[in-house]
């Protein structure tokens, strides 16, 4: 079976700089979202598969309380103190028959009788919050008023894949190997201890790779967010073959 996945969720700071700077990159706010008895709230950018989740803490009782302190959220909104890991995945399918173990998550915002299935993997909080999300529609099935225009001003439209890069104990857990064939949109790449790193593939309209958006962990706890143009290498070098006068070989500029 092939699992989808709905959102990347990472960690920020009570009135972080990190929707600004996203803004700043000419993406848009698509919208914003308090979870009632979480403690947490946040904001989300959305492009036509899957969206960027930026949560913070709202509530340090509410989310230590007994119904929400197995997630380890509190951990996570503390994760440059306590080593823990800031993300969260969630897929659109069912983790248990990709062969993830998971436990039902009751928060108090959600309809009586509904529940969240989260891996068990993440009761050990330097692992990722990986969870079934309680949506079943990509953003582009999302109505109108919700969904906005996405990201289209931007140029943007899917996201081709998502790469993690966690400290290396994380980055070899089990539960990747359990995912890999289930996710193939999505890679995990070891980074040094305490570092941490989030890679999206954008796609333009055509779906051609045009821009990765990159999330860096800083030092003091916030995130180097950059958007990288993934052909200015290409043109520099085409411009440097042409100043020469000549063409760069057809085998490098396929490597490029």
């Amino acid at each position: 079976m092939s699992l989808a996945i709905d959102h990347v969720f990472v960690f920020i700071g009570p009135d972080g700089p990190e929707p600004e700077a996203l803004r700043r990159l000419g993406l848009s706010e698509t919208y914003r979202r308090v979870h009632p008895g979480q403690g947490t709230a946040n904001a989300c950018f959305a492009f036509d598969n899957l969206f960027l989740e930026l949560l913070w803490l709202t509530s340090e009782d509410e989310v230590r309380s007994a119904p929400i302190a197995r997630t380890r959220l509190w951990e996570r909104s503390r994760w440059r103190e306590q080593g823990a890991c800031p993300f969260g995945i969630a897929v659109r399918s069912d983790l248990a028959g990709a062969g993830v173990p998971t436990w039902n998550y009751r928060p108090p915002y959600l309809p009586e009788g509904m529940a969240i299935p989260v891996a068990t993997a993440g009761d050990d909080p330097a692992l990722p919050m990986v969870f079934v999300s309680p949506g079943t529609q990509a953003p582009a099935q999302w109505p109108e008023e919700r969904k906005g225009r996405l990201q289209q001003d931007a140029g943007f439209g899917r996201v081709l894949s998502v790469q993690l890069g966690l400290p290396a104990r994380a980055a070899s857990a089990p539960i990747w190997h359990a995912l890999a064939a289930t996710i193939p949109s999505m890679d995990v790449a070891p980074r040094p201890e305490g570092s941490y790193r989030l890679r999206l593939a954008l796609a333009d309209p055509e779906g051609q790779h045009t821009h990765t958006l990159d999330l860096a962990s800083t030092a003091i706890g916030q995130w180097r967010l950059s958007l990288i143009d993934e052909g200015l290498l290409q043109r520099s070098w085409q411009r440097a073959w042409a100043t020469l006068g000549l063409r760069a070989p057809e085998g490098l500029r396929q490597k490029l």
